[in-house]
């Protein structure tokens, strides 16, 4: 099957079944996946982010996997840059790119492109820290009455990026996703996103017996190991979900039942903040894979949506 003249964009919560549909669907179009994940482009989180495996990464070209360190800063605006150098790359090689991910900020920023991040105010970030050392809560609180779509695409645990977003606020007076309503650049090729759902039962289903796969393959191994290289847990690679709870389990914070139910919670409720924020993209072409049995069916009725005419650069935005 021929290459496509445009980037498809695979979106969808955890747990829905991104790699197993992206997979199989770059196969037919000699396609190479760029990994639009926050935390699979870090080196040695690898059960805690669904990372695919030897396999997977060898059945398909994959690109933004395990490519910095834990200690390392890794940006929207930086994903955004890299995807684009990658895009025109596998175009040029004559494959199609495949973007596939959850994470909504750095699809966001490839597409919309990104701003120029406002001055810090050490000052304000400071009170801010002391705030959120008393009420980190209150925080997160305020975020989501001052800029709610911003809000969306943050963990309410990510006390470093919620500080950011306020004192962006403060320091500017416009709301953070302001700036990325501006025209700042922006994906130079034509695009179609492609949504994956299951029914939400479905899907808490899938996100709890998950996180037990991932207990019973070794992640409290995986953060011991992690620790034992000499990271400290504080690092904001380490401040996500799966990864926190188990630290604190190790800490003698929390039991490893406390720590299970806490991963499966949080997880449960950074899906429903993706499938929000996804829903809000009208460009979105949803697939039910509750309606397809073998999942075969989903990848061939994607593969029929994709080749259903022939789609021009002016035909997407």
């Amino acid at each position: 099957m021929s290459n496509l003249n445009f980037v498809p964009i695979l979106v969808g919560p955890t747990a829905v079944g991104k790699t197993s549909i992206s997979i199989p669907l770059a196969q037919k179009f000699d396609g190479e996946i760029i990994s639009a994940d926050s935390r699979q482009v870090y080196r040695h989180l690898d059960i805690g982010t669904a990372k695919p495996g030897k396999e997977e990464l060898e059945a398909v070209p994959h690109h933004l996997v395990d490519v910095i360190d834990l200690d390392e800063t890794y940006t929207a605006g930086q994903f955004a840059e890299d995807a684009e150098l990658l895009i025109d790359g596998i175009f040029e090689r004559n494959h199609t790119p495949f973007v596939v991910g959850g994470a909504g900020f750095y699809i966001k920023a490839l597409i919309e492109g990104i701003f120029d991040t406002p001055s810090r105010d050490d000052e304000i970030r400071e009170r801010l820290q002391e705030e959120a050392e008393k009420n980190d809560e209150a925080l997160y609180e305020r975020l989501k009455k001052i800029d709610p779509d911003y809000a969306e695409t943050i963990h309410p645990n990510n006390n470093k990026r919620i500080i950011r977003a306020l004192e962006i606020y403060e320091v500017t007076g416009r709301r953070p996703s302001a700036h990325f309503n501006e025209d700042h650049g922006g994906l130079g090729h034509p695009y179609r996103f492609i949504g994956l759902k299951r029914p939400r039962k479905q899907l808490y289903e899938r996100i709890n017996r998950r996180v037990e796969m991932m207990i019973e393959d070794g992640l409290v191994e995986e953060v011991m190991e992690i620790l034992e290289k000499g990271y400290t847990g504080e690092e904001n690679a380490l401040q996500t979900v799966g990864y926190q709870e188990i630290i604190e389990y190790l800490r003698d914070e929390i039991s490893m039942e406390e720590a299970v139910s806490e991963i499966q919670k949080n997880s449960r409720r950074y899906a429903k903040r993706q499938m929000t924020w996804f829903r809000n993209q009208h460009e979105v072409t949803w697939f039910d894979l509750d309606e397809y049995d073998p999942q075969d069916e989903a990848v061939g009725a994607i593969t029929d949506y994709l080749l259903k005419k022939d789609w021009h650069a002016d035909d997407a935005d």
